[in-house]
């Protein structure tokens, strides 16, 4: 018989964190989980340390080709044989009831394919952090993310467009293993983000419960591949734009008939990072007074690579526009006024109580 819960945990050379990452996996209240344990054949002591879990029925580990971190969630995703998949990656860790509290509106709502929680951001030994700047998730969502709530996925999508996935981080999501059936596997051409292209391929599947608990964590640490790629801004932004516009073109995806009515509907989702797009192509004159040099190489470039906005821009002077520095909270919310999705989340009645899986 299959298990509830398939806890897929890929990893790449992360011995540091794996202890207090298996702690958190065996402390869950529910017990009724498959552990999937897919290493990229670490050379930190990693798979030694996997080995000695070896005897646990409940764990199955592999040894996997190296060929990205997307590539080795997929190895994950292809042997998981629940109902439930949550992605346990391997340097953030979990409270004891993360996986029952998800579980809990799943199993209520037979139509719902996907729960996310809360989280808190750590540090390399585990202390939890303030959350450092602006979230724009939850000025977007403000009292509703104190609320045990349904946020319908069109909503979501249309926030996610601006801000980037609203539950953050994986960590925090608990999903229908048949949602990949909608969805694909993750990209493996997409860096350290493809999450992002996946979290709104998924939430154009299904609304979202949410729960309000700090269920997960964050682990913010120097090593991390997203934080290698966050710093080339203008390739970044390109990428998300990139994996909007690759998601709005999918026809196999549920985007509803009425926005496609409206003129110029796409230009309207791909706002947000169109406009960051261009403003990180450097073409203004500010820069050409401080770093000219700086200024020349990226009229260079963008003769190349974006002709028409280079002569846009020269039209206008090369002056700087503030839409090159979109307010996200504000375009997510005109958006879901434009398009006319259901907004707000609606409240979930139902207390929580523990789920006795042998009824």
């Amino acid at each position: 018989m299959s298990p509830s819960v398939s806890i897929c945990l890929p990893n790449l050379n992360t011995r540091p964190f794996l202890e207090e990452r298996m702690e958190t996996i065996l402390a869950q209240s529910t017990n009724d989980w498959e552990l999937i344990i897919c290493d990229s054949f670490s050379d930190d002591g990693s798979w030694e340390f996997f080995r000695k879990f070896k005897d646990d029925p409940r764990i199955r580990m592999y040894q996997v080709p190296r060929e990205g971190i997307y590539a080795g969630w997929n190895e994950c995703l292809r042997r998981a044989t629940g109902e439930y998949i949550y992605i346990a990656t391997s340097d953030d860790t979990m409270s004891p009831h993360c996986l029952e509290q998800l579980l809990d509106p799943l199993v209520r709502r037979k139509e719902l394919m996907l729960a996310a929680c809360d989280y808190d951001l750590i540090d390399d030994e585990g202390h939890r952090l303030e959350k450092s700047g602006p979230n724009d998730a939850r000025n977007f969502y403000e009292k509703w993310m104190s609320v045990r709530s349904i946020r319908t996925g069109t909503s979501d999508f249309l926030a996610a467009v601006c801000l980037g996935p609203t539950w953050a981080t994986m960590t925090t999501v608990l999903f229908r293993r048949s949602l990949l059936e909608r969805t694909g596997l993750f990209r493996t051409d997409r860096g350290s983000f493809a999450d992002y292209e996946w979290a709104m391929r998924a939430v154009l599947s299904s609304d979202i419960a949410f729960i309000p608990l700090r269920l997960a964590t964050w682990r913010i640490h120097g090593s991390q591949a997203t934080g290698q790629w966050a710093k080339d801004l203008r390739k970044l932004s390109w990428f998300n734009l990139e994996m909007v516009r690759s998601v709005i073109d999918d026809e196999s995806l549920a985007i509803p008939k009425s926005w496609k009515e409206g003129h110029r509907w796409a230009d309207e989702i791909l706002r947000v990072w169109q406009m960051e797009y261009w403003g990180n192509l450097g073409l203004d004159r500010g820069l050409a007074r401080t770093q000219p040099w700086q200024f020349a190489r990226n009229v260079w470039g963008s003769l190349r690579s974006e002709p028409a906005f280079l002569l846009r821009q020269l039209l206008r002077g090369f002056a700087w526009s503030t839409q090159f520095s979109p307010k996200r909270v504000e375009i997510a919310n005109h958006l879901v006024n434009h398009f006319d999705a259901p907004w707000p989340p609606k409240a979930m009645n139902e207390k929580w109580q523990p789920i006795d899986h042998a009824e």
